[in-house]
């Protein structure tokens, strides 16, 4: 019945062909991208993906980068919950437990870490301080002070220090490394260097070209 009120007010005229009008395009033309919006309209965004899928990094740094801000790595925290075997404390700085939050930016080795690595490219002043609540936080903040190619470095740089922290997280996990600033450093550049060999834009940084607001 609520169709029959809706044609009621319709007036067919001969001699003109039907049309199709997509109402949810402004076109009225069918398109992927506007079915896939109003297939997500009101649905809570994640505010991290933009800068981790549409930054230049290696698949695998950007997965771990999701995985890292949907809490799923496999820290000690997570091990403890599932009653598997984990380290006490965290191995890079032995002064607290571990979790995500604070292998990446609450320990005192990755915040020497980020400090140094930043200060390479000139940006030492956007390495995180210790009353950052949260990663995400910091590279949020950190990446809305620069534009242009600078932002996109700088997000394949932080990209980049999370996964060289994280491999040395492991290396000293399973192979009994000790963790050492130069040497995160070390490994850092070089596999920045293979970065910008690859096509990462803005790595290495070009220091005259920096632009904060």
């Amino acid at each position: 019945m609520d169709l029959w009120d809706i044609l009621t007010e319709v007036e067919l005229q001969e001699g003109n062909s039907d049309k199709h009008i997509w109402r949810l395009s402004s076109s009225g033309v069918y398109t992927a991208k506007s079915a896939y919006d109003a297939l997500f309209e009101g649905a809570i965004s994640f505010a991290p993906y933009e800068r981790i899928w549409k930054s230049w990094a290696p698949p695998k740094c950007r997965f771990f980068m999701w995985l890292a801000a949907h809490n799923r790595c496999w820290t000690a925290d997570r091990l403890a919950r599932r009653g598997l075997t984990h380290p006490d404390r965290c191995l890079l700085c032995d002064q607290e437990e571990e979790n995500i939050q604070h292998l990446l930016i609450g320990c005192v080795f990755a915040r020497q870490f980020w400090f140094e690595l930043l200060q390479i490219v000139g940006l030492a002043a956007l390495a995180p301080q210790p009353e950052v609540p949260s990663f995400d936080d910091w590279w949020d903040k950190a990446a809305s002070t620069v534009n242009g190619d600078t932002r996109k470095g700088l997000n394949s740089l932080i990209i980049l220090g999370a996964w060289t922290i994280w491999k040395l997280r492991n290396d000293c996990v399973f192979n009994g490394a000790a963790p050492s600033i130069p040497v995160a450093l070390a490994r850092a550049r070089e596999e920045a260097h293979l970065w910008s060999l690859a096509g990462a834009k803005g790595l290495p940084f070009d220091t005259a070209n920096v632009v904060v607001s």
